[in-house]
Formats: C-alpha cells, sequence, structure tokens
C-alpha cells in the first residue's frame, strides 16, 4: 500500500486523465472526491498500470474511445498478479478481500464475481498447462538407430528383369491423356481456377478461415501464481518471490488455528531437514507467538492425545525443541538439539 503522498499523485493523475477528455469510467476508475484522497489509499500497481494502459489504447484516437471488457480484464488481471507478486516478495500472502480497498476490482464487478474470475483464471491456465505436459508425454519418442525389419543378409534378391519384358513394360503404359477444354478454360482465366483449387481443398479453405478469424488474446502471465484454498477464502502468492514452505506456514497463520498450525510445523521440520523444531521460531514472522503462547500451545497438543508422536527435548542450555517421532528417534532428536544450541558456536 502506498503512503499518503503517493496518493494524493495518484489522486492529480486520475483528475488530469478527466480534465482531458479520457472516459475515466471505462477503466474502473472514478474522479475522487477530496475525502477520499486521503481515506483510501490504493495499490501502486493498479493505478499505475490503468493510467499507462488507459494512454497507450487512446494515443492517435479520439478522445472518447473506451476500452473493452475483455481488455479492462487483462489490465486488472495484470495488476492483480503483479500485485501477488510484490507482496511475496514481502513475505505475505494476498487475500482477495484486499482488492477492493486497493482499487484491483474492475467497475463491471462485484467484489465477490471478481474474486471467483480470478480464481477461475488460474485454474483455467493451470488446466492447459497439465493438459501440456500430458501431450507431451504421450508423444512417442524414437529409439532405434535404424529401420526395423529383415536384415539385408538373410534377404532373397530379386532376379532383374529382362530387357523384353521391360520392353513390353514400357509398352503396356498408357498413353497420357489430352489437355481437355477444361485446361484451357483455366489457360483464359486463371482467377477461376485457383478460387476452385481454394474451394475443393479443404487444407486451404481451413487456413484462409484461420486467417480471417482475429486470434485470441494471449493469455495473462501467471504460472507463478498458486492459490491456497482456505475456510472461507483463498489465498494467492508467487512461486518467483516465496517459497512452498513459508507459503504453507502463512497460510496457516493467516488461518488462525495456531493448533494445527504447530503439528503441521513439527511434523515438516521432522520430515523434510530432518531437525527438531526450536520452539523459539515460533516467535519469528508469520507466527509472532510469544513464549508464554508457545508453552500453553504445547500444552494443549499433548493434553489432547490426538498427536501421539509429537514430544519435546531441551538441550543443555534450556533450549527448548519439538520434534515427531515418526521420523526421529528421541535420542537423535536431543543430539541435533544439542548441535544447534551449543555445540555449533564452538566451532564458528
Amino acid at each position: 500500500m502506498v503512503d499518503l503522498e503517493a496518493q494524493r499523485i495518484r489522486d492529480e493523475v486520475i483528475r488530469a486523465m478527466a480534465e482531458q477528455g479520457e472516459d475515466i469510467e471505462s477503466l474502473g476508475l472514478k474522479v475522487p472526491d477530496e475525502a477520499e484522497s486521503v481515506s483510501a489509499p490504493i495499490a501502486m500497481p493498479a493505478w499505475e498500470r490503468v493510467a499507462e494502459t488507459a494512454a497507450d489504447s487512446r494515443e492517435g484516437e479520439a478522445a472518447e474511445a473506451q476500452l473493452s471488457d475483455e481488455e479492462v480484464e487483462r489490465l486488472f488481471l495484470t495488476a492483480v498478479f503483479d500485485d501477488v507478486r510484490a507482496q511475496s516478495a514481502d513475505a505475505k500472502l494476498v487475500q482477495p478481500s484486499q482488492w477492493l480497498k486497493a482499487g484491483l476490482v474492475p467497475a463491471h464487478f462485484s467484489a465477490e464475481d471478481w474474486e471467483m474470475f480470478v480464481y477461475e483464471y488460474l485454474e483455467d491456465r493451470r488446466a492447459e498447462r497439465d493438459a501440456r505436459v500430458v501431450a507431451a508425454s504421450a508423444t512417442p519418442v524414437r529409439t532405434a538407430t535404424r529401420a526395423v525389419g529383415v536384415p539385408r543378409i538373410l534377404r532373397t534378391e530379386e532376379e532383374p528383369e529382362s530387357e523384353g519384358a521391360a520392353t513390353a513394360k514400357g509398352a503396356e503404359e498408357p498413353r497420357q491423356p489430352e489437355r481437355s477444354s477444361e485446361a484451357s478454360e483455366e489457360l483464359r482465366h486463371p482467377e477461376r481456377s485457383a478460387e476452385g483449387a481454394e474451394s475443393k481443398d479443404p487444407e486451404r479453405r481451413d487456413s484462409a478461415q484461420d486467417a480471417e478469424t482475429p486470434a485470441d488474446p494471449p493469455c495473462v502471465p501467471c504460472d507463478d501464481i498458486v492459490a491456497l484454498i482456505g475456510k472461507h477464502s483463498y489465498y494467492l502468492y508467487s512461486t518467483e518471490r516465496m517459497t512452498d514452505a513459508y507459503a504453507r506456514w502463512s497460510f496457516l497463520a493467516s488461518e488462525d488455528d495456531r493448533v494445527l498450525t504447530f503439528v503441521e510445523c513439527v511434523r515438516d521440520e521432522s520430515r523434510k531437514y530432518p531437525r527438531p523444531m526450536e520452539a523459539s521460531s515460533l516467535s519469528n514472522e508469520p507466527f509472532n507467538l510469544s513464549a508464554d503462547e508457545i508453552d500453553e500451545l504445547w500444552r494443549t497438543v499433548r493434553d489432547s492425545g490426538a498427536y501421539p508422536d509429537l514430544d519435546t527435548v531441551a538441550a543443555s542450555n534450556g533450549d527448548v525443541y519439538y520434534f515427531s517421532t515418526e521420523y526421529l528417534t528421541p535420542a537423535y532428536a536431543k543430539s541435533l538439539a544439542e548441535w544447534n544450541s551449543v555445540e555449533r558456536d564452538m566451532f564458528l
């Protein structure tokens, strides 16, 4: 989100566009009031891209020319995905509920409809990528270096034809028919023959039709955008700016299910690395739990009896760790905790 100074500049740009005859409403914007200029800051990527596209689309055209709904949708999709990448670089997930306040919802959409439109767009692109992968894996790959068949050494050589037989064969060949009146008609009217050939040749006819049909606009790049489905909505992040593991942790923290967050994080650390999870790590982003909250959370998990594989160990300096016995033995977990909290500093 931009600060108030950037918001003021943004409002001045929109007012200037309106004074020059630009159709602001067709871009999903409106001329801000003085009160709105202070109270409703929006994301920079949205209005910057809207202003840039508006200027490009009107170059050499009348001032009243408008963008189509499809062009506006592509414009806002690009702004949404750019905002997701920017937020991911700042270690934050994006929720669709933020888009209306950020100015990332086109005028011809409600906030709920736009939320579903973006999700369906991402799902369609993902299905297309999956289909391409399946098609590529189904393509046969030739591994033979030579033709398969009877080896040449085992073939019986054919007897050469006699000279008389060759002459007789040549004598039996039919004579070429003389050019008909249709051929002479083609010479006199070549344009007719071209039209007839095009109508008879389905490939040429299809290519001509394809040339007349306008090509679909290219898809908005979004291969790096991933959606995580929550209880009430979904969250977006960019795999180019945020790891899947951190996105998962942020997702669990945003869903505010502390027990599930604790259990998944402990098991994930024990399985993936493997190592026990230091209790103090839950004090960092994106969890931000206090020491008392962490202790209370562990007691809740332990007393529930629903997670018998989770256990705790402590290093000699008192640092507390949690681990899963499905992936680490207590002795191994304790040695790793001791190394991380005490012994590692001795060798640095």
